[in-house]
């Protein structure tokens, strides 16, 4: 008894620690302490630090058979969507004659913060330590926010910071992260996540969010905002939306305002002369005849165009998992035939899939976004609105960024699905924890 009680603890540790350790680690690994060790030194704690989530997963796997066995096993429709995938996938490899560990890498990236999510559905329910790995993320959100401000406030970055957002994303934030698409889709999904969970009086700390989701100046996250928002708008009474859509507008023009006054060291951020930072020419130059041009000569229509072209050429199968963009490289014959380089990156989480996996892929894919959606949608009322803004936003950006590849992204998106699940045995946060109730497992 006390050894499973130990074992349920233990995966809720390991599970909060994975709620702060998953957004920061990039970070820590270009940036961090990391960057001033040794060089043989820096590269196994590198190594370590890259490889920390899939250790952690795999002991927070032991926990869950420590704590229910085979029985914490038991399959639903979410976990036959997501295997009916991983088997295409295969069959791909297996057809293409690709690389298995292109396959695994490829695997891996889509998946293993998914298993943290398949733990949490089935760990014996804690409402309070659930509420500790809720926290935890609001306490890493609330560190990237802080670090956001203080870049928009003309915090002077660090060097390597300024090299990396150079060119068209010069004057675009990242925070902690390490790219500002990434950063935009992370807020998008913690903002409804966070309007989910947060009692009604911690909610308008969710306008902070806002001011740092502008300065990405990411047009996927602001689309994937805007749609996540008219898709929740029942989540919340009229009068809580308009409280914190308010405060985080009044928040925004404040810092904006401070930009154009002061002139931060950083003064192109929001209104200068760098196209990336300014979000009007983003908005506006994003149809434009130039931009296009310029997106068909080697940009995200450009692979939108080899995708389809692959779909006449293996429509059911494409070229083998793992050998486009991602963690891949692409196949020689493909970078030969449309003039590209071998490590283009795909840019959509779409092309990437039907380029490797063909038609089935594409389709098996997409089947995991329904059965999410239906899952969420039968736990019944606020997880129904915010699984319906999370998916459709997560759709939307997908189309402009390989989002099922990044855990800082569908660490919390999993949260929300374990949460789906948990709700079907008509648990809530307010519960007290099962873990103390005799009979555990």
């Amino acid at each position: 008894m006390d050894f499973r009680r130990g074992a349920v603890r233990l995966a809720w540790i390991i599970v909060t620690v994975l709620a702060i350790y998953i957004p920061l680690r990039f970070f820590l690994i270009d940036y961090g302490p990391l960057a001033f060790t040794p060089v043989h030194l820096g590269r196994v704690a590198s190594l370590a630090f890259r490889f920390g989530t899939d250790i952690l997963v795999v002991v927070l796997v032991g926990c869950l058979w420590a704590a229910k066995g085979i029985k914490g096993f038991r399959f639903e429709w979410i976990d036959y969507s997501v295997l009916l995938f991983v088997l295409v996938s295969f069959l791909s490899m297996v057809v293409n004659h690709t690389s298995f560990l292109r396959f695994g890498a490829t695997m891996r990236g889509l998946f293993v913060v998914y298993v943290v999510g398949f733990v949490m559905a089935r760990l014996p329910r804690d409402a309070v330590w659930f509420r500790r790995a809720m926290w935890a993320s609001g306490v890493t959100l609330g560190l990237i926010l802080f670090v956001g401000f203080l870049q928009a406030l003309g915090w002077p970055e660090p060097k390597a910071w300024i090299e990396a957002m150079t060119g068209i994303n010069a004057g675009r934030m990242m925070s902690l992260l390490e790219n500002p698409n990434t950063l935009a889709s992370y807020l998008v999904i913690m903002f409804f996540l966070g309007i989910l969970v947060l009692p009604e009086k911690h909610r308008p700390w969710m306008a902070a969010i806002l001011p740092v989701l502008y300065y990405t100046f990411s047009r996927s996250g602001w689309l994937g905002f805007v749609v996540g928002l008219v898709a929740a708008w029942r989540l919340l009474p009229w009068r809580q939306w308009a409280k914190i859509l308010g405060i985080g507008a009044i928040i925004t023009a404040l810092i904006v305002a401070v930009n154009l006054t002061f002139g931060p060291p950083l003064a192109h951020f929001g209104f200068g002369e760098q196209l990336g930072a300014n979000p009007f020419n983003r908005v506006t130059k994003t149809l434009s005849q130039r931009e296009i041009g310029n997106s068909m000569f080697n940009g995200r229509l450009f692979i939108l165009k080899i995708a389809l072209n692959t779909v006449k050429e293996r429509p059911w199968l494409g070229y083998g998992s793992g050998t486009f963009g991602g963690g891949g490289t692409v196949v020689k014959d493909l970078a030969k035939r449309y003039h590209m380089p071998t490590d283009m990156y795909s840019d959509s989480q779409y092309n990437r899939i039907i380029i490797e996996t063909g038609l089935l892929g594409f389709l098996s894919f997409g089947l995991i976004h329904l059965v999410l959606l239906w899952k969420s949608w039968k736990a019944g009322g606020k997880i129904r609105y915010a699984g319906l803004a999370l998916i459709l936003a997560i759709v939307v950006m997908d189309a402009f960024n390989n989002l099922w590849e990044l855990q800082q992204v569908m660490f919390p998106f999993w949260m929300l699905a374990a949460l789906s699940y948990l709700r079907r045995d008509g648990w809530s946060l307010g519960e007290r924890s099962e873990s103390s109730k005799p009979g555990i497992g």
